[in-house]
């Protein structure tokens, strides 16, 4: 998916910095839109900087570009989520 990404400070409270939600939202190997209301919200899963799997919660703006609100480690959940 295309589009500019702002990344809020609570995203990084998990430890992940900037460059690895950066590198997990270009190299998504999974992406699914959870709902159809606006803004539209989509989960994605993909490998940070050292090649660890990561999970995102994104927010779709108006303008195409997107808001990273959460990022973490790679659930359990949030995999049989994304059917990986």
């Amino acid at each position: 998916m295309e589009g500019e990404i702002t990344i809020l400070f609570r995203a990084l409270k998990h430890g992940l910095s900037e460059d690895d939600i950066r590198c997990a939202w270009h190299n998504a190997m999974a992406v699914r839109r959870r709902n159809f209301d606006i803004p539209c919200i989509y989960a994605a899963a993909g490998p940070d900087e050292s090649g660890n799997l990561i999970e995102l919660l994104l927010a779709e703006q108006e303008n195409g570009g997107f808001i990273v609100y959460h990022a973490m480690r790679l659930t359990k959940k949030m995999a049989r989520e994304l059917e990986l």
